[in-house]
């Protein structure tokens, strides 16, 4: 069977100065050089008289045929200099049932002619140029880098399967268990091997492989950096295992171990001179030319590198490296508030490059490279930057989040220098590539996040106007409160406030949350309808919406969350303008499973939504995330469950933290959305805590959006589940009529037919990876950073 065209579109180009315009027809892809003058694009026709690759020098109009004939082009690169474009085409075995892939390397100068500089059967029979790996040039253009695929199996026609049996087989040495592999087949079928052609030389090498499946190459091509954790696959299960660091000879593809079992993952500095790491709460370094290791920050007293806030019971991460200078001299690192300027060969001491100001003033300075050019280097250590410029940093208050912009230099010994800080979240800023002008948003919980340019943070007009009609409608104000948890730790939460409140009345409330939140004060939310608790919305529907941070003690997840949001609410009831009988709470996934133990130990509340929740712990425990076929000890042992070990190790801590085993003590309302394609917490914990609540006659209710996920992606169900909550709680806490679902429910027989149609006794594993719902950083409700070895957290 030939391999399938895929037709091109229409490309215009047009010269905004003159409104000049050229059109090519029937582009499949296409790609500029960096200095503007080439346009390269491989073209699909229809007669396929002008498949091919094509490049266009826009200056003098001529078009250039790099190679042409029937077949497939694909992955079009330019190099640095705009010299020379590769790509790659099966043009060569067009036709053939079993046709290949083959690299091409043209040089824009002269006949511009493309030459196979990898032949379509170059790797064997085992290996394939693959299609859909990106080509690149390393930086002085003297190699190119592409994939090497797997060849693909042989399929089975699927008449030969009938009467035979189908299986999955779990092996105890899997590497990932069944789920994961199933979940992750789209990727395997897709993997390939990073490789490198050296063009003077003529040289292939294969840098990746199974054992070592990803790369970042230095910018010369001559050093390649691997990290993998696949010898300790198993131990991730639970949470456990490591990262193995490896220097590969991109020339001659020798491979040397650098670290074994790490915890994090290495970097390699823009030169390629020095790898770092973090172990052991201290930073380490290798250098590449001699071999020598460096401890970088063991001998700071009193310092920490690692995250001192870090609360769940596995190994704190680093608080990160903020660049590299030129020629690899120094490398920056953070600690909780201050960057430091460290010697990478270990032999010179560390400084502190911002003479603890961070710390004192409890201000978290992190750096900005206004200019950088590529926006992080293929080593992920960015661009260099220059120690004769002055450092640019973004610092955000703890204490008041206010945040801004200070300046301070490499290698001198002066204390930064503000430059702006204000009530307000600025974002991180942008430099022109040719030019001194500086581009960011700034937003508060009333503004919306325009963009704002100008020669420099200090000098800044806004630029845009993006939501004008929020003039139109009413917008609360926000306030950043404080109390202590029941164990005495101080605390902080978000307290949302009706346009024109009254302290003098008492309003219905409801209380979201998710761990911290607190650094959302500045944050604009426009308004939305969706499974979680949007502050515009509910503000204007006249509650007070209050976002507390949560403190966790190992062991004990719900009770922390019980001893963290309780004396909060308490705290702004004392202060007059809360109705202590309409207190509402509401949470998504994790949220939703705190708010599920909080009413089974608290009747603070007169109605409560939780959505995703796990209500047993001992079940869940050995479950499958089903988005990632991730097995889900490793989140109740190491992370957000916060266990601290097996279920074997803390039997009771499982039982005492799981919700169903105290539904007989339930007087709270309870509304909760489970939907039966949910990926990331298994639908049947909502239906066993139904179940109980069911039978000890409580008030609840459980929608399932039949056929969604952990956070429903169809609209219609967005807008639905937005609007039960609102119903529920305006009836709970406002006394307002109940809606006719909740009175008399919704039979089977009465749904619509298009619902009958989607509906599933026993829903198939979820084919789409799907995110948490509430919101640790950023906007309440976004989708939290991953906690796992390779899994978002919740539940």
């Amino acid at each position: 069977r030939a391999p399938r065209r895929t037709l091109g579109s229409t490309l215009v180009v047009r010269e905004l100065a003159s409104g000049a315009e050229v059109r090519v027809e029937h582009v499949t892809d296409y790609a500029f050089s960096r200095d503007g003058r080439w346009l390269a694009y491989t073209i699909a026709s229809p007669d396929s008289t002008r498949d091919g690759a094509w490049a266009r020098d826009l200056g003098a109009g001529r078009e250039v045929a790099l190679l042409t004939g029937r077949g497939n082009y694909k992955q079009l690169a330019f190099d640095e200099a705009g010299r020379q474009v590769a790509f790659v085409s099966d043009r060569a075995e067009h036709g053939r049932d079993d046709a290949r892939y083959a690299v091409y390397h043209a040089r824009l100068d002269g006949r511009a002619t493309a030459q196979a500089i990898v032949p379509a059967r170059a790797a064997g029979d085992s290996l394939v140029v693959s299609d859909r790996s990106s080509v690149s040039f390393v930086k002085d253009g003297s190699a190119v880098v592409f994939g090497l695929a797997p060849a693909p199996l042989d399929s089975i026609p699927a008449d030969s399967l009938a009467d035979k049996a189908v299986f999955d087989l779990w092996h105890y040495r899997d590497a990932r268990l069944q789920p994961q592999q199933i979940a992750e087949a789209g990727r395997d079928r897709n993997r390939a091997y990073t490789t490198i052609y050296n063009l003077p030389e003529r040289r292939l090498v294969r840098l990746a492989d199974d054992s070592l499946p990803g790369v970042q190459l230095t910018d010369d091509g001559d050093l390649a950096l691997a990290v993998t954790s696949v010898p300790y696959s198993i131990e991730a299960m639970w949470g456990d295992g490591g990262n193995d660091v490896h220097l590969i000879d991109a020339v001659r593809g020798s491979r040397t171990l650098v670290a074994a079992n790490v915890p994090s993952r290495a970097q390699l500095s823009p030169g390629g001179r020095y790898v770092v790491w973090f172990a052991d709460g201290r930073w380490h370094s290798h250098d590449v030319r001699t071999g020598r290791r460096a401890d970088l920050t063991g001998a700071l007293e009193g310092v920490r590198f690692d995250q001192e806030t870090w609360d769940t019971p596995s190994t704190p991460a680093a608080w990160g490296v903020g660049g590299w200078t030129t020629g690899d001299a120094r490398v920056l690192l953070y600690d909780r508030y201050d960057v430091w300027e460290v010697d990478p060969s270990g032999r010179q001491a560390p400084r502190v490059l911002t003479d603890s100001v961070g710390r004192r003033g409890r201000i978290v300075f992190r750096v900005v490279n206004l200019h950088s050019q590529s926006g992080g280097g293929r080593g992920s250590s960015g661009d260099p930057i220059d120690p004769s410029r002055p450092l640019l940093l973004r610092a955000v208050n703890e204490e008041t989040k206010a945040s801004g912009f200070w300046e301070d230099r490499i290698g001198a010994t002066q204390q930064p220098r503000q430059l702006v800080m204000a009530d307000r979240n600025f974002g991180t800023p942008t430099r022109a590539r040719s030019a001194d002008v500086v581009m960011l948003t700034q937003q508060t919980v009333s503004e919306f996040p325009d963009l704002w340019v100008g020669p420099s943070v200090t000098s800044l007009s806004k630029v845009t106007d993006a939501n004008p009609q929020q003039r139109d409608y009413s917008w609360p104000a926000v306030e950043l409160v404080s109390w202590r948890s029941l164990d005495g730790v101080p605390l902080r939460g978000l307290l949302y406030k009706p346009e024109g409140f009254d302290p003098a009345r008492q309003y219905p409330m409801v209380v979201y949350f998710y761990e911290q939140l607190s650094d959302n004060l500045h944050n604009y939310n426009a308004p939305a309808g969706r499974n979680v608790v949007n502050p515009t919305v509910y503000t204007s529907h006249g509650y007070l919406v209050f976002m507390p941070d949560i403190a966790y003690t190992d062991g004990y997840p719900g009770q922390s969350a019980l001893h963290s949001i309780v004396p909060g609410v308490q705290s702004l009831v004392a202060r007059g303008f809360v109705d202590p009988d309409a207190i509402g709470s509401a949470g998504q996934s994790w949220g939703g499973y705190q708010t599920a133990y909080m009413i089974t130990r608290t009747n603070i509340f007169k109605a409560a939504m939780a959505g995703a929740p796990v209500a047993n712990m001992t079940s869940a425990y050995g479950g499958i995330r089903w988005e990632s076929g991730l097995a889900r000890a490793f989140q109740y042992e190491r992370t957000q469950s916060r266990i601290g070990g097996s279920i074997w190790e803390y039997p009771m801590r499982y039982l005492e933290n799981s919700p169903l085993f105290f539904a007989d003590r339930v007087e709270t309302p309870l509304l909760m959305m489970h939907n039966d394609a949910d990926g990331a917490v298994p639908w049947y914990q909502g239906i066993e805590l139904f179940v109980a609540l069911r039978r000890f006659g409580k008030e609840v209710y459980l929608f399932n959006y039949n056929g969604d996920g952990h956070n429903p992606r169809k609209r219609a169900n967005q807008k639905d589940i937005d609007m039960r909550m609102l119903q529920f709680f305006g009836h709970h806490l406002k006394g307002e009529p109940m809606p006719d679902w909740m009175r008399e429910g919704i039979p089977f027989l009465q749904k619509g037919r298009d619902q009958r149609a989607g509906t599933a006794a026993e829903p198939a594993t979820p084919t789409v990876a799907e995110p948490e719902a509430g919101a640790p950083t950023g906007t309440p409700g976004a989708t939290p950073a991953g906690s796992g070895p390779g899994a978002p957290p919740g539940g």
